[in-house]
């Protein structure tokens, strides 16, 4: 009888035979990632899905290198750890297209430009007979800056006219009618092509519908602000509880002015950081003052979740601003009052370069929330086992698996603090003075009620490292300065 794989016990008594219960291990925790920053904005071609963006190449590929779309302009000048783009598209806007027809003037195929607006229009067919049967096709992109190359397609018949096509970067291809091949066409442009006029709902849309998805990012931001976008991040961050926003005013704005906008958007979680004030940097050669939030969004997406953000040694990641966009420098009572309102200044430290001032979220009732590596942490954290919790959901709600969960949240813990005699994420046992550093219980709540009842309760505390902000140097120098040392 042959060898029979079963992991059902009541299989196994069943006849006399082999029974292979081939279990897996249980499985482990695994670190999220905490680094992905999702640009909202506007470009010149592309959909309007989340879009992974690996390489500059990748981007232009996708969206296009024309300096005329502020979201191209966000993107200059910086780095990115993980980059997510979701293109924001004009109700209003309206893709090229263009028919090819017979000798006979019967519509045979319609060639449509892959994304809406106006550089469909410099899209180009031509239109041949084939070396040997059907048609030959040649698709050109005339535009200014065109990444992709020419895409010859020959012997190409009617009834495969869509599988053919289904690979191209430029165009689809939908066949009318089948009662002849187009008439030879020599470079014709599709057209009608549109950007349309992008307004406010267009990026309450493009929010909404691509990135309020679990895990789309960890770090959304805009390349253009205003009040009313600044109030859609704001629900989106009340909608979804994994990630962080960057909100920014206008150009020009005063301190008192910053102020007073930021009161308009607090949360309990503390997960938006006012970025403040719009800086200057380098664009086709030229100066341009641009808002801060995206070289914010790029320097967040480099460092670890439990860095501060306005840690010195980060200025690296702003090597791209040339300066503060702001009409008088900006003094340390400046500072003190945009860190109290909940804003994150930038500053220009003589000795250091261009850094973040005090790296503080909008939500300022809540002491304990006020950091952003604090949010930042939390959410790594939370996210990393919630994600691994999922192996367990509707599981037997056994003392196994409970201990399963609680050695594997055990293991990320220890992971966590790092190898012996270096610095993890998070502090070690040793680094506390009174206590420990953290805490996994999955027993005390767990009763024999609450088990029955199809619960499982893990209580997790832990302590994070906290940022260096107030550095005190105490001195005493003076000719009559005498130094004791006390008896041991």
């Amino acid at each position: 009888m042959s060898i029979f794989s079963s992991s059902n016990p009541l299989d196994w008594g069943a006849v006399d035979g082999i029974y292979i219960d081939d279990t897996s291990p249980p499985p482990s925790v695994t670190g999220v990632a905490a680094n992905t920053a999702i640009l909202v904005g506007q470009f010149e071609r592309g959909s309007s899905g989340l879009q992974s963006v690996g390489s500059t190449g990748q981007l232009f590929e996708l969206y296009g290198n024309n300096l005329n779309y502020s979201g191209a302009v966000a993107l200059q000048n910086k780095k990115f750890g993980l980059l997510n783009v979701v293109r924001v598209i004009a109700a209003n806007a309206v893709t090229a297209t263009k028919v090819l027809q017979s000798s006979g003037a019967v519509n045979i195929i319609a060639f449509t430009a892959l994304w809406a607006g106006a550089y469909g229009n410099n899209i180009q067919v031509t239109r041949s007979a084939g070396s040997t049967q059907g048609s030959k096709y040649v698709i050109h992109d005339a535009n200014p800056n065109a990444v992709w190359p020419d895409e010859t397609y020959d012997n190409v018949l009617i009834s495969n006219v869509g599988s053919t096509f289904a690979q191209s970067n430029l165009i689809t291809a939908t066949v009318l009618a089948t009662t002849a091949e187009p008439a030879n066409a020599a470079a014709v442009n599709l057209a009608t092509g549109a950007d349309g006029s992008v307004v406010d709902n267009d990026y309450s849309l493009a929010i909404v519908n691509q990135t309020q998805v679990a895990g789309a990012g960890n770090i959304l931001f805009l390349d253009a602000y205003n009040s009313v976008r600044n109030g859609y991040l704001k629900l989106s961050m009340a909608n979804t509880t994994d990630k962080m926003c960057l909100l920014a005013g206008q150009p020009g704005d005063s301190v008192a002015t910053a102020v007073t906008d930021v009161a308009n958007y607090r949360d309990v979680d503390g997960r938006m950081i006012y970025s403040y004030p719009y800086v200057f940097t380098t664009i086709s050669g030229a100066g341009a003052e641009v808002n801060s939030a995206s070289f914010y969004a790029s320097l967040l997406s480099q460092i670890a979740p439990n860095i501060d953000p306005a840690f010195a040694g980060n200025s690296q990641y702003l090597a791209g601003v040339n300066a503060l966009a702001t009409a008088v420098q900006l003094q340390r009572s400046d500072y003190i009052a945009l860190m109290n309102a909940g804003i994150s200044a930038f500053e220009v430290d003589t000795d250091i370069g261009i850094k973040i001032k005090s790296g503080v979220v909008t939500q300022i009732a809540d002491s304990s929330k006020v950091m952003i590596f604090r949010r930042r942490m939390a959410d790594y954290i939370i996210q990393s086992l919630a994600k691994y919790l999922k192996n367990y959901q509707n599981g037997i709600n056994s003392l196994k698996n409970r201990t399963n969960a609680n050695a594997a949240i055990t293991a990320f813990n220890t992971l966590l603090e790092g190898p012996a005699g270096s610095t993890g994420l998070v502090p070690k046992d040793a680094e506390v003075t009174s206590g420990k550093a953290s805490l996994i219980d999955t027993k005390s709540l767990n009763t024999d009620a609450s088990i029955a009842a199809g619960f499982f309760k893990i209580i997790y505390k832990r302590r994070i490292y906290s940022s260096m902000r107030f550095i005190v140097l105490q001195t005493e120098i003076g000719e009559s300065v005498v130094v004791t040392e006390a008896n041991s």
